[in-house]
């Protein structure tokens, strides 16, 4: 008898668990009398909390630009202001954009307080970064994020803006946009900046990605996986683990994309975040772009391709490669932090649907249970 008692509450466990995840009854009574607790589980760990979102942009809408990194010094960037203005956008500039000490854009605390300014502005309406490098992490323990979480907009930006994206999630739980800095918004390079024109004026769910002209997303380990996505540049995550910054994962998909670093490199950072647990936690990996990883390989060294490959299979999740993200002129407008479906298939074709929107209509943002 106390035996059926313990039967009967742990199936009422499990009901009551589907409501979390989003099931219906009929569906989890399904899934509780055949066992399958551990859809339930990934299911319900991308439910709960609607992440914060910025709002779509609009014709006179002003866009913050801000320098968090590496200073400026080549002034690349009026073209990609005046495709913007031409889009009927005004562009801010912080000070930062102008400023240097060291190889910074200012010192830390200048570059700080114009991430706090640029979200507390009413008048910004979307932040984008002004370009690369590093210098982003450093910056991390001087955010008001209780502020920002007040006043949530879109930062858009790559590379060591990740340190960016990381933060305001894990803190915030605010969206962001792993896409193009204002330098590399150029007309040259089409697909991107078609991608952004579109990504930040639209207030619904993107839908399939579309991919450059000719490009195709391959399997590597193949199976279907859902969550948000969340990472960016694979040397800024792994730096952030043991932070208080760092990417916890639990039912994510992981975008990792490099440039520039040696495939014994890319290995150890592999192996930094197989051994803290983040590969472990994701649903599924995405691989973007790993630019020049392979220039200095010694004879049998193994290639940036064969370690990705190596931790695609330990960790027997689906893992699609060839995301168009990162340091190439492809640089597709992906966002952080909303739902997403991502579809590995055996016969190596692989697709990503987002079916949450990554921006709102209004800028009136509110967390729902």
């Amino acid at each position: 008898m106390r035996f059926k008692k313990i039967l009967a509450f742990l199936f009422a466990a499990i009901i009551g668990f589907s409501y979390i995840a989003g099931l219906s009854v009929s569906e989890a009574r399904e899934k509780a009398a055949a066992g399958d607790t551990a859809s339930l589980r990934r299911k319900a760990s991308h439910r709960g909390k609607t992440p914060l979102r910025g709002a779509a942009l609009r014709p006179g809408d002003c866009i913050g630009v801000l320098a968090p990194g590496f200073y400026d010094d080549k002034d690349d960037y009026a073209e990609a202001t005046a495709i913007l203005e031409a889009q009927g956008y005004r562009l801010k500039f912080a000070p930062s954009c102008t400023a240097r000490e060291g190889y910074f854009a200012g010192p830390d605390s200048l570059r700080a307080s114009d991430i706090n300014r640029m979200f507390l502005d009413d008048e910004v309406k979307a932040i984008i970064c002004l370009r690369g490098g590093y210098g982003a992490a450093r910056l991390l323990d001087k955010l008001d994020y209780q502020a920002i979480a007040d006043h949530p907009k879109a930062l858009i930006g790559f590379s060591d803006a990740t340190a960016l994206h990381a933060a305001l999630w894990e803190k915030c739980r605010l969206a962001t946009i792993h896409g193009p800095v204002l330098c590399s918004l150029r007309k040259r390079n089409a697909y991107a900046l078609q991608q952004f024109l579109a990504g930040i004026s639209s207030a619904a769910p993107l839908g399939e990605l579309k991919l450059p002209p000719g490009e195709k997303m391959r399997t590597v380990v193949a199976g279907e996986a859902e969550g948000v996505i969340i990472g960016g540049n694979l040397t800024v995550v792994a730096s952030l683990a043991g932070t208080p910054y760092e990417l916890k994962g639990d039912g994510a998909l992981l975008l990792l994309e490099e440039d520039g670093e040696d495939s014994y490199r890319i290995d150890r950072m592999l192996n930094q975040l197989w051994q803290n647990g983040l590969l472990q936690r994701v649903n599924g990996i995405l691989l973007g772009d790993f630019f020049d990883t392979d220039d200095d390989l010694a004879p049998g060294d193994y290639t940036t391709e064969e370690v990705l490959t190596y931790y695609a299979n330990l960790c027997g999740k689906p893992v699609i490669k060839g995301v168009p993200s990162g340091h190439g002129s492809d640089n597709a407008f992906l966002p952080l932090g909303v739902h997403v479906v991502m579809r590995a298939r055996p016969d190596g074709t692989a697709s990503l649907v987002f079916d949450e929107a990554a921006l709102t209509d209004s800028m009136k943002n509110r967390r729902k249970e």
